[in-house]
């Protein structure tokens, strides 16, 4: 009997490196299943975060337009800690984006290691009667991101008026407190809950126990997959905005060029339009990419932990070797519409 085609990754305990290389070519091999989720979810989030940034500057602008000259600097005190805060936005809708899609994501991880592949109407059959599941884990990561961000910004919004009095320092202190705070606080809890969505997509299981199923996952390993999942959310974090400040820089050059002695209001508003398309298509591309990598860090993460508690990887290469020499033996990740 020949040797059974290799899959994504060995068939051992996965090291980092393979953690960080495996997604990419997973994306290469299986784009439907991959990407294709990517891009939707990711042009949903992007859109709803811009919408949501534009709100927290745009409405309090118009206040700004129509306040009294007494009024004049508390309002922009306060819009340009709006501005601040909305830089989190993002992250927020990361979460909740990469809660869904790890759950998509571990469906074809798990087949490709063990060299298969998994169509998109593969994915739907495996994934059947899970959904709905995944999709409620994925509104509570929301509730609870967005509930944390709301309360880390009232002490924020409360110096924001008052900054010219207590001191730029001292705000900036606060703001990066409050930063560390929640990175760490918020780091560790996605850590030890950071494998609920595999659990319920690959498993099965019902909510409350995928939660316990993760927490049991990740008992000992708590700082040690927080601090792999930051470094892959810094990593994605610096590529987006390296990558989308060419764009900007290009898009700065449009007008000037199309107007070189300035154009009309009217001309002004579409091309801010038109630029601000552009640049959310263009984040959307990289945002897309960016949650591949992440999501499929953390599938990887999940599989890697149940072969250094449990076996898997044994379990695995028992399977490939039976399926290689022609038993028929039970799928090892059985699918919903299996039931």
């Amino acid at each position: 009997t020949p040797p059974p085609k290799r899959g994504l990754v060995p068939l051992r305990p996965i090291g980092f490196g393979a953690v960080l290389s495996a997604p990419l070519r997973l994306q290469r091999k299986a784009p439907r299943t991959t990407l294709g989720p990517a891009l939707v979810v990711s042009l949903i989030t992007t859109a709803l975060a811009a919408l949501v940034q534009w709100g927290l500057v745009v409405i309090p602008q118009a206040a700004l337009d129509s306040s009294y000259y007494q009024d004049y600097t508390s309002v922009s005190q306060y819009i340009e800690t709006l501005a601040g805060i909305g830089g989190w936005v993002p992250i927020v809708f990361a979460l909740t984006a990469n809660a869904l899609l790890v759950g998509i994501f571990v469906v074809p991880a798990a087949r490709a290691i063990i060299a298969e592949r998994v169509s998109f109407r593969g994915l739907r059959w495996r994934l059947k009667g899970r959904f709905g599941r995944l999709l409620a884990w994925t509104g509570i990561v929301f509730v609870v991101s967005t509930g944390v961000f709301v309360l880390a910004a009232l002490p924020v919004l409360s110096i924001g008026p008052s900054i010219l009095y207590v001191g730029p320092l001292f705000a900036w202190f606060v703001g990066f407190g409050e930063a560390i705070a929640l990175i760490l606080g918020l780091g560790i809890l996605f850590a030890r809950l950071g494998f609920v969505s595999e659990a319920i997509a690959l498993e099965g299981l019902k909510l409350r126990a995928a939660i316990a199923r993760s927490w049991s996952l990740s008992r000992g390993a708590s700082w040690r997959l927080f601090g792999q999942q930051f470094l892959i959310w810094l990593i994605v974090g610096i590529a987006c905005v390296v990558l989308a400040q060419p764009v900007q820089f290009l898009l700065s050059l449009v007008f000037p060029l199309l107007f070189p002695n300035g154009g009309t209001q009217a001309d002004s508003a579409i091309y801010d339009t038109v630029s601000t398309v552009v640049t959310t298509m263009v984040a959307t591309v990289i945002g897309a990419f960016g949650l591949v990598l992440q999501s499929g860090v953390g599938a990887l993460l999940y599989l890697d932990a149940r072969m250094r508690r449990e076996g898997l990887d044994l379990a695995l290469a028992r399977y490939v070797d039976d399926r290689q020499r022609g038993v028929k033996v039970a799928d090892p990740f059985p699918g919903g519409g299996a039931a």
